[in-house]
């Protein structure tokens, strides 16, 4: 039985961006703007949450009218724009007008890893420190100009898997024991420090808690395996189907919700079915 939203209870949405609040094609949003602005109007705040870089996120927090923290590379660091709680998080720091908590490890130090690790296994992948920005376009379906931002990253490195099955796991459990993590994305396995998604988000949501009365809830939206740690940390998870391929299995959780329809679609019909629970959230 799906539980029912609690008036004393302030809720957080944390959403993956590509398949799930983005078209898996086109990366448009438009299909949950409407439902975007009516969380924005009940005080609901939308944190975007995705593989994406600084750079990229900036230009679709402002496409999406979003003025809240985000999370970039996967749960490497948390972007909180200063001033929008009362006080500047313990171990952040102040980086062009935004408080910043870094949970992962920096790109060179992921990048001379698999420098080193090519020269003895070889390298049976597309890495984009590697790739010209003709290769990440026709990898993504990004513009040239989204190509680059892809491009600019600080704590992880995605990788194009052109090798086999067998291949992936070894390279896995290299990774794994240099100190690093892996996660699998709709399209890129991702190679980053001992953090995710979901560590990411509950270390922001307790941030929201220290300052507020009400207990926080917290509903999290995906589509691919890199979301699971954050739809397994949520209260309400929400799986958007994908046109690419099967949601991925997430076993146990006490309220799981499947969308029908894919990408922004999926994702505004089941966030409005959790808002119907909620009489008095405007419309």
């Amino acid at each position: 039985m799906t539980q029912a939203i609690q008036s004393q209870a302030q809720w957080l949405i944390a959403t993956d961006l590509d398949g799930t609040l983005l078209d898996h094609y086109t990366y448009s949003h438009s299909a949950a703007d409407s439902t975007l602005r009516q969380l924005e109007a009940a005080g609901i705040p939308v944190i975007l949450n995705s593989s994406k870089t600084r750079d990229e996120m900036l230009n679709l927090r402002q496409s999406l009218h979003n003025r809240h923290p985000f999370i970039v590379e996967n749960g490497s660091a948390i972007f909180i724009p200063q001033g929008y709680f009362p006080h500047m998080p313990e171990t952040a720091v102040e980086n062009s007008g935004y408080w910043v908590l870094e949970p992962g490890a920096p790109r060179r130090r992921i990048l001379e890893f698999l420098r080193i690790d090519s020269e003895q296994h070889g390298a049976p992948y597309l890495n984009f420190a590697a790739a010209t920005p003709a290769d990440i376009v026709a990898a993504t379906g990004l513009t040239y100009a989204q190509a680059e931002k892809a491009n600019r990253r600080d704590y992880s490195e995605p990788l194009l898997w052109q090798g086999n099955e067998s291949q992936k796991r070894a390279f896995i459990a290299r990774a794994n024991a240099a100190g690093f993590s892996t996660l699998q994305g709709g399209r890129f396995l991702h190679v980053l420090g001992q953090t995710d998604k979901g560590a990411a988000t509950t270390l922001l949501k307790n941030i929201y808690q220290r300052y507020s009365e009400r207990a926080y809830r917290l509903i999290a939206s995906g589509d691919g395996p890199n979301d699971l740690d954050m739809l397994k940390a949520a209260d309400i998870a929400v799986l958007v189907r994908s046109p690419a391929h099967p949601p991925p299995q997430l076993t146990g959780h006490p309220d799981l919700i499947v969308s029908r329809n894919t990408g922004p679609q999926g994702w505004a019909e089941a966030i409005q079915h959790i808002l119907s629970r909620r009489a008095q959230i405007p419309k």
